[in-house]
This record gives C-alpha cells, structure tokens and sequence, in this order.
C-alpha cells in the first residue's frame, strides 16, 4: 500500500489561498518574499510561514541569494511538478465555473 503522509503534506500546501497565491506570484516571477508579500497585501512574516510550508511539502526550492551591496536574502523557485500540478489546477478550476 501506498504511503500517503507525502501526498497528504503536499495537498494540504496547496489547501490555502495565500500559498497558492504565493505559487502564482513565483510563476509570474515575483519570486523575493518582501515582493510577494507586497503583492499578495500579506505582512513579510506571514508569506515566509507559507513559504515554509511549501518549502517542507518540496513545493519551492529556496535560492540564497546575496546584494551588490552583500545583503544576503533568498529567492524562490517552483519545482517542476509544482508547476504542473498548479496548471492542472487552474484548469480544473476553470472546467468547474
């Protein structure tokens, strides 16, 4: 049998509105966690707690990143099956309207 607790982090990543707005804002390539949360009118704080969520459920891979003037911070990329499923998604959501 197959074990689920997997399949079951990753939909639960899915299950929120800000985590698949935060998903859409990446695909559009805003992908700094102070943008997105400007973005999104989500508090920084609260867009690096989902990003951590979907960081754990392999939604995201983080990028640390550093400044011209040596700040270091992080960037956010998609994994591929992330972007598949959120177009599966999206086109689900649309067929059911």
């Amino acid at each position: 049998m197959m074990d689920f607790s997997k399949l079951e982090k990753l939909m639960k990543a899915f299950a929120s509105s800000t985590r698949l707005g935060i998903i859409d804002c990446i695909q559009l390539g805003i992908t700094n966690p102070g943008d997105i949360a400007i973005t999104l009118d989500k508090h920084r704080s609260t867009v690096e707690n989902h990003l951590r969520i979907l960081l754990d459920a392999d939604v995201v891979k983080r990028i640390k990143t550093k400044s011209k003037k040596g700040i270091l911070g992080s960037t956010y990329i998609l994994q591929k099956n992330a972007n598949v499923l959120m177009a599966t998604i999206k086109h689900l959501a649309k067929e059911n309207q």
